[in-house]
């Protein structure tokens, strides 16, 4: 069917999708029960409910970019819709099924569900699996189907013109080679496709086959097909998944066996750096080429080859150096070449030279490999031979060191070092300037070398005696650029950094301390995208008190959005010292950015903050958030402070939202001390009309049964004989004296 846009702005649907897309990045920061969790749980449940108002089932598609529904996309221009479809996508969720009721609890555990991180998930056995583990009503996913994409991705060529066979239909692996190879569309489910090559050893096995029949009618350009193609799956998954190149790589390694010798030597002998990453999938295939196959490989590729030139030569010691073969490995491996030796080609002699490259250490291929570089850098450095050429442009960061990347790399780590132990003043001052200015091409790679350079810097700052003005200020200079290049390149390959280069990222932010936190601030207010953000917010509360002026400054910002976020992060700091500060956004004309004011201030606790949190329990936005705060404060505190507020019961009851509200939050409290007024309460017997009590009586028997002490169990059996029918019902059905249909009976 084709799909079409769907003319309805700003639909039910859409407001309780965003409003779910809200509440999954607040179950994934906040502890279950934190206010902003509940707060934005009951308004997707609301939202929802809206939605399906006039619906038996919904069965809301999902693809990599839009929602559908009945075949039409869901407001299709929306990024927030379509960034929160292209997540679930991630989770390898085609559909969400909602069947009414919709109640808080079962949302509650679909959110906790698609907040799990993509690979988590799959360990779990999938999302299925996971949200049915949970047993919830109401609720259903659909994970996308692998196998039915592999049948609709088969496709027949059509009619073929007369005379001629029908030619025969291809395989999804097929159609998948032929885009990775670029000679053709992506099929459908492409992108899931890839990521279950990622995640499937089979499927990659198919692939590997179906690569082979792609390059075998290449001729020369074989090798460069196959790389390409490989390049490519790699670059799909890491932009979407990096976690899982890994697995990948894995798989690919098991399937080399599907090659040809002469594929897997243009496999093996490749370097395949994985954009974004520092990761090189044709190393990191070589490191897990299974120990069973390694000597059938070795022996296949001796004779493809018929002799061992330079170039067999390489990718055998590539191949041994990457996969860690030493002692027993070689000894098997050994084995392997005699027995291939006895019955097949190449002549003996050949078998010797590749037994006696087994027993070459690693350290004895690089000193000779050092040799012949400082003989091609030499003055009169004779013509090197194009495998020993080859083998040099293949050693670990050889070619990284003597690219313009490796030399602006390597020159600003030199800057780093004579900060450190040069003491004029004038030189110092060149060498910070340079820091200020190379850190604009500072990339992922330069991750795990940033700490060091911002610890040189650092230690000039603290030196005694103190360093000149000029010097000072250049240093603050070269510490507030290299803060601003990391959070710059951190917000821009966010989705494919790998976690090594995220936990280098962590220590050169930590090494920066205080000084970077007004950028992290700047990225957070740039920022659109939540997944990026979330982790902004731990990076700043983590910086601890040093961040707080920065933060303070903030709370005036005109970006209501980045003060709720400010104030997540003042919270998780917890210092006493900024609740003056808090306390104007308690005024914000944003309801959500005084919710999250009063929860800061619970966070942050004290007499201070309680005073101020009982002055919100008169705003009907942010009492339920400020009931919680309070209690998380002061338990007892609170129960006194709702008491105060159920002394005066009105008689024709008015006002009583905000009382039942009060005597809901003193069952959640779960006092004893309560129970008294609760009874009162629930025994008075004078309202006009007589109906205007019941609301009140029922709101406290319900606190009472939450209490549940014995004094709580005595005053619900006094309810259990009130001449009121709805309350008494109540009551009895509690105490256990009446079955619980029996309620429904006695409305009707």
């Amino acid at each position: 069917m084709l799909m079409t846009t769907s003319p309805q702005a700003s639909s039910p649907l859409a407001r309780a999708l965003k409003q779910l897309a809200t509440a999954t990045k607040v179950i994934s920061f906040y502890p279950p029960q934190h206010p902003a969790v509940v707060s934005n749980l009951e308004k997707a449940v609301l939202l929802l409910k809206e939605a399906l108002s006039d619906r038996e089932t919904l069965t809301l598609g999902v693809s990599q970019a839009a929602f559908v529904v009945d075949g039409s996309v869901l407001e299709q221009e929306d990024r927030a819709l379509s960034g929160f479809a292209g997540y679930l996508s991630r989770r390898d969720l085609s559909a969400l099924v909602f069947q009414p009721p919709i109640e808080g609890e079962s949302l509650r555990g679909l959110l906790e569900v698609i907040a799990l991180d993509p690979g988590t998930l799959r360990a779990r056995g999938g999302p299925k699996k996971t949200l049915a583990e949970k047993r919830l009503g109401g609720i259903s996913v659909v994970e996308f189907d692998p196998a039915a994409a592999l049948k609709s991705a088969r496709t027949e060529s059509g009619v073929s013109p007369p005379g001629e066979k029908p030619q025969p239909s291809m395989r999804w692996s097929d159609l998948l080679a032929h885009y990775l190879a670029g000679q053709g569309p992506l099929p459908p489910g492409g992108q899931h496709l890839i990521r279950r090559v990622a995640g499937d050893a089979k499927a990659a096995w198919d692939l590997m086959a179906s690569l082979q029949e792609l390059v075998a009618s290449a001729g020369p350009a074989r090798a460069s097909v196959l790389t390409a193609a490989l390049k490519k799956i790699a670059a799909e998954i890491a932009a979407h998944e990096v976690e899982a190149l890994p697995s990948l790589a894995q798989n690919l390694a098991s399937a080399l066996m599907a090659l040809d010798p002469a594929s897997r030597l243009d496999v093996l002998g490749s370097s395949l750096p994985v954009p974004g990453t520092d990761i090189d999938l044709a190393s990191a295939v070589r490191a897990r080429i299974p120990e069973d196959n390694l000597g059938e490989i070795i022996v296949s590729l001796v004779q493809c080859e018929g002799n061992l030139n330079a170039r067999l030569g390489s990718v055998i010691r590539k191949v041994l150096i990457d996969a860690g073969v030493t002692g027993q490995g070689k000894i098997g491996l050994q084995e392997a070449l005699r027995a291939a030796r006895q019955h097949e080609p190449p002549p003996a002699d050949v078998w010797d030279s590749v037994e006696e490259l087994l027993e070459e250490s690693q350290d004895d291929w690089i000193s000779r490999e050092y040799k012949g570089l400082l003989e091609m850098i030499g003055e009169h450095a004779p013509p090197l031979e194009e495998g020993l050429r080859n083998e040099l442009m293949a050693l670990p960061d050889f070619r990284e060191a003597f690219t313009p990347e490796g030399i602006r790399r390597r020159a600003w780590l030199m800057f780093g070092d004579l900060v450190a132990i040069d003491e004029e003043a004038a030189r110092q001052w060149v060498a910070l300037d340079q820091i200020e200015k190379r850190a604009a091409s500072l990339t992922p790679d330069w991750f795990a070398d940033s700490a060091g350079v911002v610890e040189s810097v650092r230690g000039l700052l603290a030196a005694e005696p103190l360093p000149r003005p000029h010097v000072r200020e250049a240093a603050l200079r070269a510490l507030g650029a290299i803060a601003e290049a990391l959070v710059r390149c951190y917000r821009r390959d966010f989705h494919q950094l790998a976690k090594e280069q995220s936990a280098t990222l962590a220590k050169a932010l930590e090494a920066l301390g205080e000084h970077s936190v007004p950028s992290l601030l700047n990225g957070l207010a740039l920022e659109e995208d939540w997944e990026v953000r979330r982790p902004f917010l731990a990076l700043l509360a983590a910086r601890g008190k040093v961040a707080v002026p920065a933060l303070v400054r903030r709370l005036a910002d005109p970006s209501w959005y980045l003060v709720r976020n400010v104030l997540l992060v003042l919270g998780e700091i917890a210092d006493a010292a900024t609740i003056p500060a808090i306390a104007p956004a308690l005024k914000h004309d944003e309801p959500r950015v005084r919710r999250d004011a009063a929860a800061a201030l619970g966070k942050i606790g004290g007499p201070r903050a309680f005073a101020l949190l009982k002055d919100c329990l008169e705003d009907p936005e942010v009492s339920e958030v400020a009931m919680r705060a309070l209690a998380a404060i002061d338990r007892r505190r609170t129960i006194g402070t709702f008491l105060e507020m159920t002394e005066k019961v009105d008689l024709f009851g008015r006002g009583h939202g905000r009382l039942k509200d009060a005597l809901t939050t003193l069952g959640a409290l779960g006092g004893n001390d309560a129970v008294p007024r609760l009874r009162s309460i629930l025994m008075r017997g004078f309202w006009l009309p007589p109906s205007a009590g019941d609301t009140l009586r029922i709101a406290a028997a319900r606190a009472l049964e939450r209490i549940g002490t014995e004094s709580a169990r005595t005053a619900l059996a006094q309810g259990a004989r009130l001449w009121r029918s709805p309350v008494r019902t109540i009551c009895a059905e509690i105490v256990g004296q009446r079955p619980a249909g029996s309620a429904a009976a006695s409305r009707s």
